[in-house]
């Protein structure tokens, strides 16, 4: 039988849905207690979260856990050449307030975007000035391979982990079909512009065509370059398909910060596979797609 429950966690629709001969319902909701847990220790919109108090008192010894999801941003840091940057402070020009409300500000503050002053000595993390940390995007990308993790060593074979757009499916069945996941069109609202066969894996899509608003007459979306505090509208969508989700998803966030030529260089160099869209509708992708069963719609 096929289980799916669904809640509204992390300002995210998370999914989870599992196959399987016995009642899986208690292992979904201890999956989705994972995620609650998470959202409390590292949610920016929680004033009592470890994240909100390590901006703000600049010092604090946190858990485990919030080291591994640091270090896992820092080496992705590195590895895109700092396009990926926790440091990024959106709520300069996106929910400064709170998330529910949906208020619009630029705020001019000075940032100081060096991941490499964040001092790390056993649990305690301490910021330099004009630092705030949001761990809360990768945050979501560690959970969905945290509760893929949590459901393979309760040995379940076929299960889908959803957290709106970031998807991991576990797929052993040779009975059912293999998961079909769409891509949304970044032209047209409400069609589909590719469909991919996907097992096994994750894949991530992110793009600049939704969540995106004006301030002063200036365009903006929810990814910003780090050295410019701009937006780059060069790829409107990519998606990424990887062994772990906090991987797929955070190059692609990368990847829509930097240019054309840089992101096409640095995905060649990565081992995952790739389908991006240009803003003058040419598609890039890597050969190995057409084992997924790609399908331009």
């Amino acid at each position: 039988m096929k289980y799916t429950k669904t809640k509204f966690l992390m300002w995210t629709d998370i999914e989870i849905s599992v196959i399987s001969n016995n009642n899986p319902l208690q292992d979904i909701y201890d999956a989705f207690s994972l995620f609650y847990s998470l959202e409390q220790e590292f949610s920016r919109f929680l004033k009592t979260s470890d994240l909100s108090l390590l901006n703000k008192e600049k010092t604090l010894e946190v858990s485990d856990r919030f080291i591994d999801v640091f270090k896992k941003a820092y080496d992705i840091y590195n590895i895109t050449k700092h396009y990926f940057n926790p440091l990024v402070n959106l709520k300069n020009i996106w929910y400064s307030q709170d998330f529910w409300k949906w208020i619009f500000e630029k705020i001019d503050e000075k940032i100081n975007l060096d991941l490499d002053k964040v001092s790390v000595i056993w649990n305690f993390l301490t910021l330099k000035e004009n630092q705030n940390l949001d761990l809360g995007w990768i945050v979501k990308w560690y959970w969905v391979d945290l509760v893929s993790d949590f459901l393979k060593s309760k040995w379940y074979t076929d299960f889908i982990v959803n957290a709106w757009g970031d998807i991991y499916l576990y797929w052993n069945n040779s009975s059912w079909k293999t998961p079909v996941v769409w891509i949304d069109s970044p032209f047209n609202n409400n069609e589909i512009f590719a469909t991919l066969e996907i097992k096994n894996k994750s894949i991530s899509t992110s793009g600049t065509y939704k969540r995106k608003w004006e301030l002063s007459n200036e365009k903006y979306h929810h990814i910003l370059t780090p050295e410019t505090n701009t937006n780059n509208n060069e790829i409107i969508s990519i998606t990424l398909v990887s062994d772990n989700c906090y991987i797929s998803d955070s190059y692609a966030t990368a990847c829509i910060a930097m240019w054309i030529e840089k992101s096409l260089v640095f995905l060649q160099d990565q081992n995952i596979d790739w389908f991006l869209i240009w803003s003058d509708w040419n598609i890039y992708q890597t050969k190995n797609l057409t084992s997924y069963n790609l399908e331009i719609i």
